[in-house]
């Protein structure tokens, strides 16, 4: 399954890189490889069953002590 995954993220990144070094768009390569890296790492991970924390935990971590201060001000 990994390997399933990482050919096709080679090929459809050099299918995409091809068109975008025909039009010079050093940007976009850039931050479409970043995003591509970014992207497999995530399904790497996932795959190898390692816990991630989800947007919810980080949101919470955020704004728990701006919430607590509310909570104080208002009570």
């Amino acid at each position: 399954m990994l390997y399933v995954i990482l050919v096709t993220s080679i090929l459809t990144s050099l299918y995409e890189f091809k068109k975008f070094k025909e039009r010079q768009y050093v940007r976009e390569i850039a931050f479409s490889s970043v995003l591509l890296i970014i992207g497999v790492i995530l399904v790497i991970l996932r795959i190898a069953d390692v816990k991630l924390p989800t947007p919810l935990t980080v949101i919470q971590v955020l704004f728990q002590p701006a919430s607590r201060l509310l909570t104080e001000m208002l009570s």
